[in-house]
């Protein structure tokens, strides 16, 4: 366990053979680094065993598509092991359900490396991250109109269990388009997107009181609307 102070970011996703990290390989693994305010783009290709590779899994990675391009290339394992563990030494892992990524990563690195994650003992999911920006808003709206509803709103409209692509699009983040939606770069971007439009400030600091009124209150307005 990695006990270094958390000082930069790692937006993660992983195209896998299947869901078991002890029978499946990562094939695909895209990081976005941010350290310093910089963002840096990482993507390795380790070439699996499909001996127990599940079909689906392939199917909506698009795998036997994606890996006959011409331009596909695989990295070498090793190389591309002792990068990845590099990068993600010390940061914390952002995904969507970061922890079945986390365990894939585990399982590769822990081919070469006694130290198999090297990562920041904490990950954080941006599902979770916007459903609590959503609730936010809820305590926002009901503080200001006395109004307890608001946190039914917010939970009918996120249903259960959370949908990522459809919280996405509740905090206004258009999940990947179909043309590139299942790779891992195009995932981890979209997880970035998510994860900066819930903490960073943008537009905010510079909105006057009814602009802030309106921002604050734009989710849940759309969302009230379409539950008439």
């Amino acid at each position: 366990m990695n006990h270094k102070p958390p000082r930069i970011l790692a937006f993660v996703d992983t195209r896998t053979t299947g869901l078991e990290p002890w029978l499946h390989d990562a094939w695909e693994i895209a990081v976005i680094l941010r350290a310093d305010g910089q963002d840096d783009e990482h993507t390795f290709r380790i070439k699996p065993d499909l001996a127990n590779a599940d079909p689906q899994a392939l199917t909506l990675g698009r795998y036997h598509e994606r890996t006959a391009h011409p331009e596909w290339t695989w990295s070498d394992p090793h190389t591309a092991a002792a990068h990845l563990h590099q990068v993600l030494d010390g940061a914390v892992l952002i995904g969507n359900t970061p922890s079945f990524h986390a365990e894939m990563l585990t399982h590769l690195l822990g081919r070469y490396f006694d130290q198999a994650r090297p990562w920041h003992y904490r990950t954080e999911d941006i599902a979770t991250f916007a459903a609590g920006s959503l609730y936010g808003r809820a305590a926002e709206r009901t503080r200001r109109d006395c109004d307890a509803t608001w946190y039914g709103r917010v939970s009918r409209a996120l249903g259960w269990p959370w949908v990522s692509h459809d919280v996405s699009r509740l905090v206004q983040v258009e999940p990947p388009a179909s043309d590139v939606a299942h790779t891992a770069l195009a995932d981890a971007r979209w997880i970035r997107d998510v994860w900066d439009q819930i903490t960073m400030p943008s537009a905010i600091f510079a909105a006057s009181d009814e602009q802030l009124a309106a921002m604050v209150g734009d989710a849940l307005s759309r969302l009230h609307g379409g539950m008439r």
